[in-house]
């Protein structure tokens, strides 16, 4: 009798220790499942988070026929955004307190106005940042045209500041540097005519210095 006991003990342990793993089987799948759970939350909410901790202010121009799609591509591409998909998310849910213009694009229930310019930075987080293009916008037609770029000042991809037209330009310290000088950005030569009447040629720099040939150094252009 007491070996059946014992016999029947031990199937009983075995019995017990096979109803355990199912048991922690389910443990771990569920422990798995919260890790994974909560790493993508941490990563959805990083999408979201202020692309640097310092920079500056820019006006960021949106005109009559901006989409939504190159509002978003931009700024994400000028590094104003870490993820366009969450920053899409955070216009759609922002609170917009404007109720939009005439030609404002919609997004969801929320309305951003185009030909405006807002005041943004790259310290915003995305829904700082959807909030300003919600509520935000200044006017602005340009009636007297638009400016080449969408921020100003202008921005290289990325979102570092682009050089000014002095730093883009300090190399020029000669005549002959800034006959180079001259293209896109602007510059001019005196003319022949001038040449001829007083043997003289001049060159403005597109930083609006005024270098003459022969002679050292340079002078304020006049308007420069």
């Amino acid at each position: 009798m007491q070996a059946k006991s014992i016999i029947l003990s031990l199937t009983g342990m075995k019995i017990t220790t096979r109803n355990k793993k199912p048991v922690f089987i389910i443990l771990i799948v569920v422990l798995f499942i919260g890790i994974a759970s909560l790493l993508w939350y941490q990563n959805w909410q990083n999408k979201f988070t202020a692309p640097r901790n310092e920079a500056p202010a820019v006006q960021f121009r949106i005109s009559k026929n901006n989409t939504l799609t190159a509002i978003i591509g931009n700024l994400h591409y000028y590094g104003f955004v870490r993820d366009e998909n969450a920053f899409r998310y955070a216009l759609e849910h922002a609170s917009d307190s404007n109720p939009g213009r005439e030609g404002a694009i919609r997004i969801g229930g929320n309305t951003i106005d185009t030909q405006a310019t807002y005041e943004i930075s790259q310290t915003m987080n995305a829904w700082q940042l959807a909030k300003v293009l919600l509520n935000t916008g200044t006017y602005s037609d340009c009636s007297h045209g638009c400016p080449d770029s969408i921020f100003a000042p202008e921005l290289l991809p990325g979102g570092n500041l682009a050089p000014t037209i002095a730093e883009k330009y300090e190399w020029v310290k000669t005549y002959e540097d800034c006959v180079k000088s001259i293209g896109h950005d602007g510059g001019q030569l005196s003319s022949e005519q001038y040449y001829q009447r007083t043997g003289i040629r001049t060159c403005v720099s597109p930083d609006g210095r005024e270098f003459t040939e022969g002679k050292e150094g340079w002078k304020k252009a006049i308007g420069g």
